[in-house]
């Protein structure tokens, strides 16, 4: 009978996860967890190593993941007890048909080692072709623990032909305890401060290079896009305008691709009061960035981890959606009118929606506060699922 704490337990995550304030939220709440635990044997593969173990702990160890490493990965996934694997947007080939190969290398190796594998409370999909399907089922069926975040994701699977069980919790950022949860949401002042978290929209869907090559061709915008952009900035303007509001940029994802904060700095550039607005493109430490959420009064966020570490607050959002992620949270929460269709956001509609979550921040914070109790319980359900499965594994 082993002890848990000497359990060798390896964290997979998504491509370029480090730099990425959403996956760096995920990771923080596994991590917790298995501290929780007990488990002192942690790895984490990373694409930006020395970042991970400057940000996360000197306890873990912290594994290289790039492409000069791979011949490494069997020697790697052999060497531990058990295989977790989580991230936010862990299967999809909307950007590319070679995210799924890239993502699911690391299961398949485990499968192929019969190593014990457990599916942390991830988001899946879109999954639209027969290859990613068929690849998805035999990475992930047969897993000790399958727990999702969402029935869609549930779903997903079931379309895949995953015959294992499922178990559908929440995701594990709604249950990340932070030094920041008892910020103060009171507000005296008279105008309102906006934060906004944009992301890059409109791929080529299903495109056979990855996203970062798609990125590097040289047509990386296209008009669709730069509409886009020039809408969401004449609705900051109006805000600005209209309203005296503070509008402050929160980049979410500062890693090698998507850069967004370079999405931000286009934004001001077609803004007429760009220079008025705050960027903070200072990759601030995930405990900071929570913080910043904590002192906005409405948060237009095209980042689903960013609507998600905001409402530990309770904070009124409006989400910019592309994928049909963001309209399924904001359902549970009773906000789904305030959830705009990228390809349908429009500076009058942006604004006129943002002045309504500034007209109803009390009601609206009062509500999404509670019903985010009510999730985060549900959240804290996989740390049970988690505990459960290396209890058993303990034992063997």
């Amino acid at each position: 009978m082993a002890d848990i704490k000497d359990l060798r337990v390896l964290i997979d995550r998504i491509p370029y996860a480090e730099g990425n304030l959403g996956e760096e939220a995920i990771l923080a709440s596994l991590l917790q967890d298995l501290r929780r635990i007990g488990v002192n044997k942690i790895a984490v593969l990373s694409n930006m190593p020395e970042r991970t173990q400057q940000r996360h702990g000197s306890d873990i160890k912290v594994i290289a993941d790039h492409k000069g490493m791979w011949w490494r990965l069997p020697e790697i996934v052999k060497a531990h007890d058990i295989l977790v694997w989580g991230g936010g947007h862990m299967l999809q080939d909307r950007s590319s048909q070679l995210y799924i190969p890239y993502v699911t290398k690391n299961l398949m190796l485990a499968r192929y080692f019969k190593k014990p594998r457990f599916i942390y409370a991830p988001g899946l999909g879109p999954v639209e072709a027969d290859f990613g399907k068929w690849l998805s089922r035999l990475a992930i069926d047969g897993s000790d623990t399958i727990v999702v975040r969402d029935v869609e994701s549930e779903q997903l699977l079931r379309d895949c032909r995953v015959r294992s069980d499922i178990q559908v919790t929440a995701d594990p950022v709604f249950s990340l305890t932070t030094e920041a949860d008892d910020i103060s949401t009171a507000r005296e002042r008279k105008a309102p401060v906006i934060g906004i978290a944009p992301r890059r929209h409109f791929y080529r869907k299903g495109n056979v290079l990855p996203v970062s090559m798609q990125f590097a061709s040289g047509k990386q915008e296209n008009p669709q896009f730069e509409f886009f952009l020039q809408e969401i900035a004449g609705a900051l303007d109006q805000l600005i305008l209209q309203d005296g509001a503070e509008v402050q940029f929160l980049p979410m994802d500062l890693g090698p691709n998507p850069r967004d904060d370079l999405i931000c700095q286009r934004i001001r550039q077609f803004m007429v009061y760009g220079e008025k607005t705050v960027l903070y493109d200072d990759d601030a430490p995930l405990m900071e960035f929570i913080g910043r959420l904590g002192k906005l009064d409405v948060l237009i966020s095209a980042r689903l981890h960013g609507i998600i570490m905001g409402m530990r607050f309770g904070l009124p959002f409006i989400g910019i959606d592309s994928d049909g992620k963001i309209p399924r949270l904001a359902g549970k929460f009773g906000v789904g009118d305030f959830v705009v269709i990228d390809a349908e956001l429009r500076k009058e509609g942006l604004y006129d929606m943002a002045r309504r979550a500034v007209n109803e921040n009390h009601e609206l914070r009062t509500r999404l506060a509670a019903q985010n109790k009510e999730i985060s319980n549900q959240s804290r359900q996989n740390y049970d699922f988690l505990e459960g499965c290396l209890n058993n594994l303990a034992v063997t």
